[in-house]
């Protein structure tokens, strides 16, 4: 019988938080430029230099991407 699939919690978060306005789970507070927070609960959260901006994309078929998925996550 094959082990089961653990995972490692993360770090604690250091600093500026950010939580979820629906679910509450607490992440690290976007700087503009980073990554977007895509919360477990469907919400994406991006700090774009003005503040944070928040879009709604269903985890759930039928999926939705955003449109701007490629720009969101450029490095």
């Amino acid at each position: 019988m094959p082990s089961g699939v653990t995972f490692t919690p993360a770090p604690p978060i250091e600093g500026k938080k950010f939580v979820c306005k629906r679910c509450k789970r607490v992440y690290a507070y976007p700087e503009p430029g980073d990554r977007p927070i895509r919360c477990e609960c469907g919400w994406w959260y991006v700090n774009d230099g003005g503040g944070i901006r928040e879009t709604y994309y269903q985890r759930i078929e039928p999926y939705r991407t955003p449109r701007d998925l490629n720009r969101l996550f450029r490095r």
